[in-house]
């Protein structure tokens, strides 16, 4: 049975308050640079003011904002650079409503006297040791000079809003319909951004997801597709119901477009990887295999002739300084750039720092998530890390195959290859860093973990009447 929300001040209020804050949104895209301080405190104190109120009405703005939200860019390059050019911090309105609701839901908690009640869940312990390791390396690390200014303290601030987002969820949600309206509120945004995508595609430009600047950022925008097309795929094998298993049908194909003309190698060989997991994981093995030997043997004739550019720019670039050679061929910079990077990290940096690693922030710029993670954080930090994805991997695992909700089970499934294929695109970008990918990854996580302890707790309640009944 769902539970009844009784809110604190009337319904009419709440409304007036929640289009206050879309209206002074809006002004904010517009408004000179003059009164921007002003706009942004008073659109604060309007969300504040909503997260207190109703966490799930701040959750839907925050799930739109991580990809439809302006930025802005502290230290370093500027925010044109694009976020994966600047050693800065790149400030977003999805950020600044992020930590919003993650002070006021700490405080909320506080009030009612609940911060001892936090739901026990598989990650946990690796969370604490992951941001226990990063908080202590960046210490280290700007005491011995590496980690030059504050900086770093704020992206180890930003994983652990990552954190509490996925508790606000887990503790929250007490319901199955609430669930399912996260995951529409989800979809709708991927419907959005990828319409968006569809409007690029004829400028000729790789496609990248909006407000990220002059240059964008495809390979961001490719990983985030590539999680959100594999949610999409679950629930459609999953879902039950089957006019929602047309829409998520639709929602592929309008993803796919895009997803191809990001040109991010990293996000097709995700991509891949998603398609195989679903293929050992999913029960629908004949069809996907069918489909697959199908786009293979149509690939040649179908395959925009940017993508398949793209791909063989790794080896047909023209010679250029900076190259790595393979035998007769040499790699383009862009590899090039990470293969050095992941030399650094494992021959320089490692060796001299190999515990702690240098702080965040403190090896300079490197777009390679394992290498970064050795290179900060050392082994203990490379060990918690790791330790944090197997049981992500767990909780995934177990919602494809313990929910009896089919959307959610499918979203389980989804997220489950999802995440494998974010663990190759790591290998060439910061995954697991940037906002727009991990967003909506711990959204996901947080619901089927909380899926799955509403389940268990419904069994729980069926049993033990029927226990003490037979006793």
């Amino acid at each position: 049975m769902a539970r009844v929300v009784r809110l604190p001040m009337p319904p009419a209020m709440l409304l007036t308050i929640l289009l206050t804050t879309l209206l002074l949104f809006a002004a904010y895209l517009v408004a000179p640079d003059v009164v921007m301080l002003p706009m942004v405190l008073c659109l604060g104190v309007m969300v504040m003011l909503i997260a207190f109120t109703n966490t799930e009405l701040t959750l839907y703005l925050v799930i739109m904002s991580t990809l439809l939200s302006p930025e802005i860019g502290i230290g370093g390059g500027s925010s044109e650079a694009g976020t994966t050019s600047s050693r800065g911090v790149t400030i977003r309105v999805d950020d600044i409503l992020l930590t919003l609701v993650c002070l006021t839901w700490l405080f909320r908690m506080a009030v009612s006297k609940q911060l001892n009640l936090l739901r026990s869940t598989p990650i946990n312990q690796p969370i604490l040791w992951y941001w226990g390791a990063s908080v202590l390396a960046t210490t280290i690390g700007f005491y011995a000079g590496y980690v030059k200014s504050v900086y770093g303290f704020f992206f180890v601030l930003k994983y652990l809003e990552y954190f509490v987002m996925f508790y606000v969820i887990v503790n929250d949600i007490q319901d199955r319909a609430t669930l399912r309206r996260y995951v529409t509120v989800l979809m709708f945004t991927c419907f959005v951004v990828s319409l968006v995508g569809w409007s690029q595609i004829a400028s000729g430009d790789r496609v990248s997801a909006p407000f990220e600047g002059r240059e964008g950022e495809p390979n961001t925008f490719g990983g985030y597709l590539v999680l959100l097309f594999a949610v999409a795929l679950g629930m459609f094998f999953e879902d039950m119901d089957q006019k929602a298993k047309t829409r998520w049908l639709i929602m592929l194909g309008i993803i796919l477009p895009p997803l191809a003309f990001t040109q991010s190698r990293s996000s097709y060989l995700a991509f891949i990887v998603v398609i195989t997991c679903f293929i050992i994981y999913s029960s629908q093995k004949k069809v996907l295999i069918a489909c697959c030997a199908l786009g293979i043997v149509l690939a040649p004739f179908i395959a925009p002739k940017a993508v398949v550019d793209r791909i063989m720019f790794t080896f047909t670039q023209k010679q250029e300084e900076g190259q790595i050679a393979v035998g007769s061929m040499h790699v383009d910079t862009s590899t090039s750039d990470r293969l050095n990077q992941w030399k650094s990290a494992l021959t320089v940096i490692f060796p001299n720092h190999p515990i702690i690693g240098r702080g965040v922030t403190g090896v300079g710029f490197m777009d390679a998530q394992y290498a970064r993670v050795l290179a900060e954080t050392g082994l203990i930090g490379l060990f918690a890390f790791l330790w944090l994805i197997s049981r992500m991997l767990q909780v995934f695992k177990e919602g494809s195959r313990e929910l009896e909700d089919g959307r959610l089970r499918g979203v389980a499934l989804g997220g489950l290859c999802g995440l494998w294929g974010l663990l190759v695109h790591a290998l060439g970008s910061n995954t697991f860093i940037i906002v727009r990918i991990m967003e909506p990854l711990m959204i996901l996580l947080g619901l089927v973990m909380a899926a799955l302890l509403i389940q268990r707790r419904e069994k729980e309640s069926i049993a033990k009447p029927l226990e003490s009944a037979c006793s």
